[in-house]
């Protein structure tokens, strides 16, 4: 089937030997030319293109209009198409062709331009409209999209890396409108291998909402000589990329478990104790509970209270606590000003990405329709307690009754009287914040469960602003190196493994390979971050090549290999 699309492009351009502009064309013209000074939702008029561009559907123009909005009229056309592409309109309105047609907005930052270019040798003739760092409307996000029309008829479109469509409706293709008949397709989809054929129908189009899959992406529109074009991608055109892969190791403390409604917590008057094991813990059920609370607080509903001094500095995640916030739904945070009560039910990726905090019972409480929240510190300066007595779930009369001991060993408890989620998904656990890979739901009561020791993943980063260009030095940065550390060592490889290949079995727990190991190279820590460079060859073969890169320290004492490992990075050789 392939051979068979393969040569019946083949075919194709060969009937239309005269309609090569598009295939030669250069990736992205940097002479952009004159800003036109669009505002928002506004249209330029009347842009003379210097030859007779003969469109799609027998149109034959030697000017276009020109919105803000990502798209141009084949003719002249006032309207800006404010807000989204839309299916229906781009069939049944005038000829056009649209870039990216969504509500682009380049009084945020940039400009659209226009220039014009004469034939030069077998080149056509060429005009040249590029929306530059114009970002969606409603965000920041800098984009560039370039159209090049050419006097043969064919046509380029150019996405830099940064285009994406988070809130509106984006419509990608060309049509000699009208009435014309509807040839949706996938424009991701194309590739060498399989370029689109459209026959006889001018009309090429693809709706994304809310999404956007063609970032850094270039096709050539090539007319096929009965109508119809022949849509190709331009893989030589492939830009430069970086693309993080996974997190690295060690990962911060966490363990939890998740209760989902209709699930029933299993944790009623029985207790947690979390034993340190000298940064990480093992955590037994167990018994006991703290009856000489008298420190009352008034809560209203979704409210976080602090901070709350504790008498001792609680050692936790490699660091000592002096204070904690109080969430009225069921957990505390591990430093002061955490305003966020985190309404309204349990989340593990929530609980993972937030900062530290420690959840005996976090559901949706509401301690303003009944019950009370303590704070009590024992007389003798070792213990602090958090009591949740008696507070409803939220819009039920199920009374729950949480309470956290904290120690100054470093050591803690979770308690519990009667405890019942009706409604609401519930989760119990501890997370010393930001760690990016899930372990999933523990079994508490089942016991033990060990959590391992915590700490900050090695991190591997490109330089900000710096991306693996062809005859450039290309440089990434190795951070939050732990201390310690003797030295480093790059890994390159052909392949990834996708997700992480977990490496806890050879003594690395937590830790994930991301980069087959085809070229190892050391290289000394100068401080954290340590820069890692090398030139990238400025050959036009390796354009698009693809390879992964992983960092790993070795770092005595870490893990029973003595190794920490960073995220992965798949990184793509290009313009």
């Amino acid at each position: 089937m392939r051979t068979t699309t393969l040569l019946a492009a083949a075919a194709c351009l060969t009937s239309s030997l005269l309609a090569q502009g598009a295939l030669s064309a250069p990736c992205f013209v940097t002479n952009l030319g004159a800003p036109l000074g669009l505002g928002d939702d506004q249209v330029a008029a009347n842009n003379a293109l210097g030859f007779t561009f003969p469109g799609p559907g027998g149109t034959s123009v030697t000017s276009i209009d020109i919105s803000s909005n990502g798209f141009v009229w084949l003719g002249s056309n006032a309207s800006a198409d404010c807000c989204n592409g839309d299916v229906t309109t781009f069939l049944t309105d005038t000829p056009r062709i649209a870039a990216m047609w969504t509500d682009l907005y380049p009084p945020g930052n940039g400009d659209v331009y226009f220039n014009t270019f004469p034939a030069s040798g077998t080149q056509p003739a060429s005009a040249v409209i590029t929306w530059n760092d114009c970002p969606e409307i409603g965000t920041t996000d800098l984009q560039s999209i370039q159209l090049q029309l050419f006097a043969d008829g064919s046509f380029v479109i150019a996405y830099d890396l940064r285009c994406g469509n988070l809130n509106h409706d984006a419509l990608v293709g060309v049509t000699e409108g009208v009435a014309a008949v509807a040839n949706p397709i996938d424009f991701a989809a194309i590739t060498g291998g399989a370029p689109h054929l459209s026959g006889t129908n001018p009309t090429i189009h693809e709706l994304l909402p809310f999404s956007w899959d063609l970032a850094g992406k270039s096709f050539a529109f090539v007319p096929n000589g009965s109508g119809g074009y022949i849509v190709l991608d331009r893989p030589s055109c492939a830009y430069a990329d970086v693309r993080t892969l996974g997190a690295g190791c060690p990962q911060p403390l966490v363990a939890y478990e998740l209760f989902q409604t209709p699930a029933t917590i299993d944790l009623a008057n029985t207790a947690l104790e979390f034993i340190p094991t000298g940064g990480g813990y093992v955590t037994l059920p167990s018994t006991g509970f703290f009856t000489g609370y008298a420190g009352a607080q008034t809560f209203f509903d979704d409210e976080v209270k602090g901070p709350f001094a504790l008498p001792f500095q609680f050692p936790f995640g490699g660091g000592l606590v002096n204070s904690i916030d109080i969430s009225s739904n069921g957990f505390v945070w591990l430093s002061a000003g955490n305003a966020d009560a985190r309404c309204c039910n349990g989340d593990p990726a929530t609980f993972l990405a937030d900062p530290a905090s420690i959840a005996p019972l976090w559901q949706d409480l509401n301690p303003f329709a009944g019950g009370t929240i303590y704070f009590d510190l024992d007389p003798n300066g070792v213990e602090a307690h958090v009591t949740w007595l008696n507070v409803p779930e939220y819009l039920t009369n199920n009374l729950n009754t949480a309470q956290l001991t904290l120690r100054s060993n470093g050591s803690f408890r979770f308690s519990y009287g009667n405890v019942v989620n009706q409604n609401h998904d519930l989760l119990v656990g501890v997370c010393q914040g930001a760690a990016q890979i899930d372990p999933g739901s523990s079994d508490f009561s089942a016991g033990p469960v060990v959590v391992n020791s915590g700490g900050i993943p090695l991190r591997l980063q490109a330089q900000a602003n710096v991306r693996p260009v062809l005859g450039t030095t290309f440089a990434m940065d190795v951070d939050q190196i732990t201390a310690g550390s003797l030295i480093g060592i790059m890994a390159f490889g052909a392949t990834t493994f996708t997700p992480g290949l977990d490496i806890s079995s050879i003594g690395m727990p937590g830790c994930q390979l991301y980069a087959s190991l085809d070229a190892l190279l050391s290289f000394p820590l100068t401080g954290s971050p340590t820069t890692y460079s090398f030139p990238v060859p400025s050959s036009p073969t390796l354009t698009g090549l693809v390879f992964y890169a992983q960092a790993a320290t070795l770092t005595p004492g870490v893990n029973q290999l003595g190794l920490t490992a960073s995220n992965g990075l798949e990184l793509t050789l290009g313009l």
